[in-house]
């Protein structure tokens, strides 16, 4: 029978205790909307940097631990046709059973999940806390509901906090039953944090210097760049890793012959989404593009007189 307080899920509260008296500690007393948001993206920025620094140690201390006891998978399999037929794999799908890409048990990948679950818990009462106060503001006599909060709330990022913070506990409820597995691959796709910084300097810089107008430009282009590598690249990056294992050639072969129907749709799903998002920020800065330039070029004439 397992305990109601695992140690897991005490990482997960120790981590959202943490977030919170940072994000009080910095707000001061009576915040405003303003404030709270800055105060918050700044949290995200910390948070973001530290995970991906955590994640990138995390991946390359198991890359290092495998490199001395030989290939990540034990069985170095290549799926064919002839196997599939023969039945050789369940279902047709690759046996995983001594592929230490998801079969590896870490204390600290465990821990950076545990991390990256309190903050999303956290950031996303401050959402809730950021939307409840903006609807104080335009309608100071009236009470604010769920629906209000909603309407004056970030809703993408919130559903977003929720989803991914709902996955996370329960995975933290496989790893107290010790059944955990895959959590090499979750760390590598919180490298998707890696963008994060970069969002929010180009938030900081269009809501408090929107003057600077050439840096703006350049962090919409950083921003366009980072976005496609950490979010849309790095999901092939981590399907080519897995199926070097079992001997495919490409992301596409894996996701195709190699990924079970639920991995597919979630897989498949988190790209497009991604994808989609990237597609309209690429339209939007390019859009913008004529006028931004226009007031840089009126900029640099006004510098020469």
């Amino acid at each position: 029978m397992v305990s109601i307080l695992p140690s897991s899920f005490a990482a997960i509260f120790g981590s959202f205790t943490v977030y919170g008296v940072l994000q009080r500690c910095t707000e001061g007393p009576n915040p405003s909307p303003n404030r709270l948001s800055s105060v918050t993206k700044a949290t995200s920025t910390l948070h973001s940097t530290v995970t991906t620094i955590l994640a990138i140690y995390f991946i390359r201390r198991c890359r290092s631990q495998w490199a001395e006891i030989g290939s990540p998978s034990a069985t170095e399999s290549t799926i064919t046709s002839e196997t599939k037929a023969r039945g050789l794999y369940a279902g047709g799908y690759p046996d995983d059973s001594n592929n230490l890409i998801l079969q590896t048990r870490s204390i600290l990948g465990n821990a950076i999940t545990a991390l990256e679950c309190g903050y999303l818990l956290q950031d996303t009462i401050s959402l809730l806390r950021e939307a409840r106060l903006r609807h104080g503001l335009i309608h100071p006599s009236s009470k604010a509901t769920v629906q209000s909060i909603l309407k004056y709330g970030d809703k993408t990022l919130l559903f977003h906090h929720v989803g991914i913070a709902s996955a996370l506990l329960v995975l933290h409820y496989y790893i107290h039953q010790d059944r955990e597995s895959g959590i090499y691959i979750i760390v590598q796709f919180l490298l998707m944090n890696s963008s994060t910084p970069i969002l929010n300097l180009r938030w900081w810089l269009r809501t408090y210097h929107p003057q600077y107008k050439t840096l703006r430009l350049v962090s919409d282009f950083a921003f366009i760049a980072a976005f496609y590598m950490a979010r849309i690249w790095l999901v092939g990056w981590i399907l080519r890793g897995y199926g070097k294992s079992h001997g495919y050639k490409s992301a596409w072969k894996v996701y195709l012959e190699g990924m079970r129907l639920p991995c597919q749709l979630g897989t498949g799903a988190l790209w497009l989404a991604n994808t989609a998002w990237w597609a309209l920020l690429v339209t939007n800065v390019v859009k913008r593009l004529p006028q931004e330039l226009a007031e840089i070029n009126k900029a640099i004439k006004l510098l020469k007189k």
